[in-house]
């Protein structure tokens, strides 16, 4: 059975540009890595991110998905607010996280977008 990777990248900002940018990290996860990709960005899609509540619903939700998750892949060198809370739950589980910078980012970009 294959392992589930969180994936953790930026949302706010250019949501589009950044929800692109998940699916195309997503696709790194499954295609390169063999894992099944959870990835939370949909919720954005549902959820108004710049509506408090709703954004705490949708990363209440991203949280719990840490917790089927067996490890974590962080997505460029920014780390906002929720990734941070992201990061935090994940170090409390002890999930592994991997760390993939700017510059690997936009190579798995050229690729995959």
């Amino acid at each position: 059975m294959m392992k589930k990777a969180y994936i953790c990248s930026p949302l706010s900002g250019n949501e589009k540009e950044n929800i692109n940018n998940a699916i195309a990290y997503a696709k790194f996860v499954y295609h390169r890595c063999e894992m099944i990709p959870i990835v939370s960005h949909f919720y954005a899609l549902i959820f108004d991110d710049t509506d408090k509540v709703e954004r705490k619903i949708g990363i209440n939700i991203g949280l719990g998905q840490i917790l089927d998750s067996e490890e974590m892949w962080v997505f460029g060198n920014t780390i906002t607010k929720g990734m941070d809370e992201e990061l935090r739950k994940a170090i409390a589980l002890k999930r592994p996280i991997h760390y993939i910078d700017d510059y690997q980012c936009k190579e798995i970009l050229k690729q995959y977008s």
